[in-house]
């Protein structure tokens, strides 16, 4: 029966997508492309590939074979108000029109430095191509001011593709290579430890004379629940105390959550902070701003014309023959007015809106005891499977064939162009299929509880009770142990002895 079941869902799902299928066939032999391969399975080997789109528009894609989708990938985040909105189209084909001139620098240059430095609060800023690269000069400049070589970061953050960040954490935290192709030597002064534990803040203050930074990202796009605030605020003040540089990563977060990001949101003065995606507004830009004391060392500080000063800091080299790009910065501007005219109540609309999701979806897998569970943080979400839950995969081939552009293994994202009845219909869609794949055994329910909610107390035999395993593997009802702080205990009518 299941095997019957998956048969009938490649066979449809193969034939409503035949031109994506069609087009990674026929290239496959000259692209190299990581996506084309992403969630591999030998059991449904013949629906490995990503849609191949037509056009866009909001949050619409149409795909080469006509079919529509809601999207819900957005870019990997760096879509926020949505496919081509026409303020930002409306500026690229003003700069096209002018010309891209590659080399002088473009007079959007500056005008887009002040209007950054003024909607996110920092001091100073830099251009780059993308987010991997603002990281990278972010370590190199950090390194710089210090003349220190080790870095920590976090288990569980994305910080790009460059060789230091695709690290893992080895015995005490000493940084091994994250992939092949990556040399111990590149990742030999990485240091990688748990993210928002007390025990890593005593290893930071350990470290802290040799440390030329930390870099950080504040709420991770891939466990947006987990939201340290206290222990930044801490992070901060060990950084502080030291020398090192507090490096926020806020590529994802950064435009998400507030104009001026977590540095506003969490009240944390970072010595350096990365940006991209929503602020290129579906172009390619990366950002690095901060302090002066900091990005002084890519020109030498505010020598000026007419008198006898000349640089001042001792510069490391950082450039890229697309950084600045007139596109990019032209779009830019443009997102960056928008965010300015809109105020920090955008983002937190989207927030509510995900909120709303978030809930639903949750509530909808607890009444039918299903392994899954979605965590948000304003507009960011990100949906997980109980581990051992192989063919849960199939959770999101199910969705992009019920017409939502979903990956797994990747946040998802809400736009400014997604309505209350996508959202409706994203919670019904993921619902129907979850409840077929439980259905036929290809989900298993849940091994472990969601975390209780009101309407969980009021069906509960007692407050807090949640619904849990035994060791025999039956279910039963446990409820907080009063003598344990955070351990729970099998419920029995007889109050708890104390």
């Amino acid at each position: 029966r299941q095997r019957a079941s998956l048969e009938r869902f490649v066979r449809d799902y193969a034939a409503r997508t035949a031109g994506s299928k069609a087009s990674v066939q026929a290239n496959r032999a000259r692209l190299a492309d990581p996506r084309v391969v992403s969630g591999f399975d030998p059991a449904w080997k013949e629906i490995v590939y990503p849609i191949v789109t037509d056009r866009s528009r909001g949050s619409r894609i149409w795909d080469v074979d006509g079919n529509e989708y809601i999207d819900f990938t957005n870019g990997y985040g760096s879509i926020f108000f949505g496919h081509s909105p026409d303020f930002v189209t409306e500026a690229v084909r003003e700069q096209l029109d002018k010309g891209i001139e590659i080399g002088p620098q473009s007079v959007l240059t500056g005008e887009v430095a002040q209007l950054f430095c003024e909607v996110t609060g920092n001091e100073r800023v830099a251009f780059a191509n993308t987010g991997s690269e603002a990281v990278m000069a972010a370590l190199r400049i950090a390194r710089t001011v210090t003349g220190r070589d080790k870095v920590v970061m976090f288990e569980g953050a994305y910080h790009g593709v460059h060789d230091e960040v695709v690290s893992r954490a080895g015995p005490g935290g000493r940084g091994l290579p994250g992939a092949p192709g990556i040399p111990r030597s590149h990742v030999g002064e990485a240091i990688v430890l748990p993210y928002g534990e007390d025990e890593s803040l005593a290893r930071i203050e350990e470290l802290a004379p040799q440390l030329a930074g930390v870099l950080v990202e504040p709420v991770q796009s891939r466990r947006p629940s987990l939201q340290p605030k206290a222990f930044l605020h801490k992070l901060r003040e060990v950084t502080a105390a030291h020398g090192s540089a507090l490096i926020l990563d806020e590529v994802v977060t950064g435009f998400r959550t507030h104009p001026a990001g977590i540095r506003a949101l969490y009240d944390i003065d970072a010595d350096m902070s990365t940006y991209g995606k929503v602020v290129g507004g579906g172009y390619p830009i990366g950002v690095l701003a901060g302090s002066a004391r900091f990005l002084d060392t890519l020109d030498g500080g505010a020598w000026r014309f007419g008198d006898d000063s000349v640089p001042e800091v001792g510069v490391t080299f950082f450039a890229g023959t697309f950084v600045r790009h007139p596109v990019a910065l032209a779009a830019a501007r443009a997102v960056l007015r928008r965010l300015r005219a809109e105020g920090p109540g955008l983002q937190a609309e989207r927030g509510e809106r995900m909120t709303e999701l978030t809930s639903a979806v949750n509530a909808a897998m607890r009444r039918m005891q299903a392994p899954l569970q979605v965590e948000s943080f304003y507009s960011v979400a990100f949906m997980r499977a109980e581990s051992g839950q192989r063919w849960a995969s199939l959770v999101y081939a199910g969705l992009r064939h019920r017409g939502f552009h979903i990956w797994e293994g990747f946040p998802f994202f809400l736009t400014t162009s997604h309505t209350s009845e996508d959202v409706d219909k994203f919670v019904a869609s993921l619902t129907e299929v979850v409840a077929e794949l439980l259905e036929v055994g290809l989900l298993r329910p849940s091994q472990a509880p969601h975390a209780p909610d009101a309407a969980a107390d009021e069906r509960g035999p007692a407050p807090g009770a949640r619904l849990g395993r035994r060791a025999d593997g039956t279910v039963a009802w446990f409820v907080p142990d009063l003598d344990r702080p955070g351990k729970y205990r099998e419920h029995s009518e007889q109050p708890q002895p104390r």
